[in-house]
């Protein structure tokens, strides 16, 4: 179930990029996405305690690596989603100026979500 809600959150994000010149589809679709994957990272921390459970089980060296990378990313991708929050308000109300870094900012966002999304298939593996 997680995985599913996951996989929306990046199909949000994808409709958002492909739609960025739209704001009134581009701003609901970043804005849900955000509010979705903050919601899973809770309730994933919360629920299951992911990160010590997954310290737990970690096999190799290759395994920690692997979930270190993904915790990171994942970091990242939060810092970047308030980055690209904080951006977008300023570009709605009419700072034009900020619109080159929001776009810059927007591919190191979309790196990060679809690592994020890719990594956790095999972090979850471990559980």
């Amino acid at each position: 179930m997680l995985i599913a809600i996951s996989t929306l959150a990046v199909l949000l994000i994808l409709v958002g990029w492909k739609y960025k010149n739209h704001r009134t589809v581009h701003i609901p679709a970043m804005s849900l996405a955000f509010l979705i994957d903050l919601g899973l990272l809770l309730y994933i921390e919360l629920n299951r305690h992911a990160i010590a459970t997954l310290q737990k089980n970690m096999s190799s060296g290759a395994d920690e690596a692997l979930l270190y990378f993904h915790v990171t990313v994942s970091a990242l991708m939060l810092v970047l989603y308030f980055v690209q929050i904080g951006t977008g308000i300023r570009l709605a109300k009419g700072r034009e100026v900020s619109r080159v870094f929001h776009r810059n900012a927007a591919v190191g966002f979309l790196a990060c979500r679809l690592l994020n999304y890719i990594t956790s298939f095999f972090v979850v593996s471990n559980l």
